[in-house]
């Protein structure tokens, strides 16, 4: 590799450490998850089931969206309508409520989805997906304490479930507690053996600790049960970075790309290896995939001009670094980067400079500023070449300048010699 700047360094470590490359949480549930209750009558005792009319209505939604699953033509509005239809019909229909919560939290309204999915369950406790649905959000939420009592009371009430227990096991990871983090997994893994998320949780758990023998040995067993997972060949890649082999851990992310083209953690890695050795060449796809899958958080668009930078592109440099500005005003690298763009390749040094002072704004002042910061020489830099635009617009408008015409020659005066 090539020599690397400490500045270099951070931006790859941030662009990890912004992208999230830990093994992702519980997909949220898909709508129809909920079996259909059984219809009872519709004026019966009250603790009869709910109402034939709700039920045909809840069926009907089911359809809807099992078609639209199957077409491709996701219409989140109307399966709204078609759940809630069936609320209206029949309150007591626990169903349709777990089921437009689904609807509701994939359209990001995260709040109303976590009330309908607490009163699915408050309607029916048994609604197992409503309860499993609960603790994932409560965990989203950074309640880990609540969700692990979530998924316990989950674990107790179903003994032989493996998804909870795996559930525990990767809170009790996520909370430093690998043993019993270990505990839960090999629990998951009695009752289900070919639990790939059980393995997934010691296989990372082996990682967090170090132990990274023992994570490949896991991790092979887990490849075993399925060798298409991109997550396990990312943590494999991620044990190989740790052990200091590059390449070979570039090897277990671009198999990532062969079973998931648009995985951002293997994107992610391979941009920052491709940074960490200056190939920017290399780095500008996966930047650029990352981008156009989602994951174009502001440290992404700081790398990708950082990219074209050093790829000769200044305006695409500029336009991304106006893309990390916008969705994060406050990540002070842009701006140091930017005045570099302005100042050596725009010839705009007076932009740069102002560039330079929101840096070191952004750092906490003066004082803030490490000892070995390139923005002091900048600053000379930027403030040398104005004086020399200056001097050089002068003496062109002297240049510019017609000289002034010489004066006309007096009149001669008359001779005052008399005759």
């Amino acid at each position: 590799m090539r020599p690397l700047s400490v500045r270099l360094w951070l931006l790859g470590a941030a662009l990890l450490a912004a992208a999230g490359c830990a093994t992702s949480g519980s997909p949220a549930p898909e709508p129809s998850a909920a079996p259909a209750p059984s219809a009872g009558p519709t004026g019966g005792a009250p603790d009869a089931g709910p109402s034939t009319h709700a039920v045909l209505l809840f069926d009907d939604a089911n359809r809807s969206a099992q078609a639209q699953a199957k077409s491709k033509a996701q219409d989140d509005a109307a399966l709204e309508r078609k759940y809630e239809a069936a609320r209206q019909a029949d309150p007591r229909l626990a169903e349709a409520d777990y089921n437009l919560a689904v609807v509701v939290e994939r359209q990001g309204r995260r709040e109303q989805a976590f009330l309908l999915y607490r009163s699915a369950l408050d309607k029916k406790p048994s609604l197992r997906p409503a309860a499993d649905a609960l603790a994932r959000m409560t965990a989203e939420q950074g309640d880990i304490p609540s969700a692990m009592a979530q998924y316990s009371d989950i674990a107790q009430k179903f003994p032989d479930d493996a998804s909870s227990r795996v559930a525990l096991a990767e809170l009790y990871r996520l909370s430093s507690d690998h043993d019993r983090a270990m505990e839960w997994a090999r629990a998951a893994l009695i009752r289900d053996p070919k639990n790939i998320a059980a393995y997934k949780v010691m296989l990372r758990s082996d990682i967090d600790r170090k132990q990274y023998a023992l994570a490949k040995l896991v991790g092979l067993r887990a490849l075993k049960l399925d060798e298409r997972d991109p997550e396990i060949y990312v943590a494999l890649g991620e044990v190989q970075l740790a052990e200091n082999q590059p390449d070979k851990a570039a090897l277990q992310f671009r198999k990532v790309l062969e079973v998931k083209p648009d995985d951002r953690a293997a994107l992610t890695h391979l941009a920052w290896l491709a940074l960490l050795d200056q190939d920017y060449a290399q780095a500008e796809p996966a930047l650029r995939k990352l981008v156009e899958s989602g994951g174009g958080t502001a440290e992404v668009q700081l790398a990708l001009g950082v990219t074209y930078k050093g790829l000769g592109q200044p305006d695409k440099a500029l336009a991304a670094y106006d893309a990390a500005e916008r969705l994060n005003p406050r990540l002070a690298a842009v701006y140091l980067d930017r005045g570099i763009v302005l100042q050596r390749s725009k010839g705009a040094p007076d932009r740069a400079l102002e560039q330079y002072r929101r840096y070191v704004e952004l750092l906490g002042g003066e004082q803030s500023l490490p000892q070995d910061s390139p923005v002091p020489a900048l600053r000379r830099e930027a403030e040398q070449a104005m004086r020399a635009k200056a001097e050089a617009r002068k003496v062109e408008e002297q240049a510019r300048t017609p000289a002034p015409a010489p004066a006309a020659p007096a009149p001669a005066k008359p001779s005052s010699t008399k005759p």
